[in-house]
């Protein structure tokens, strides 16, 4: 079940990621807070880091 929540996770955080690069100007909300766009991208880019980490744990543990 965690692995799924990872997948899905990583997958929210890429599409986040490469939509920011297409339809989003100068700055991006994240919690209601305009923040730079390179940042908000570093933020989604750690969240798809922790997702991946969780997944791979999960992969080794379930071996």
């Amino acid at each position: 079940m965690r692995k799924t929540i990872s997948i899905i996770g990583m997958s929210i955080a890429l599409i986040i990621i490469i939509y920011s690069f297409f339809a989003m100007g100068d700055t991006g909300q994240f919690f209601e807070f305009e923040i730079n766009i390179w940042v908000y991208r570093l933020i989604w880019l750690a969240l798809f880091g922790v997702f991946l980490n969780g997944y791979l744990k999960e992969s080794k543990k379930s071996k």
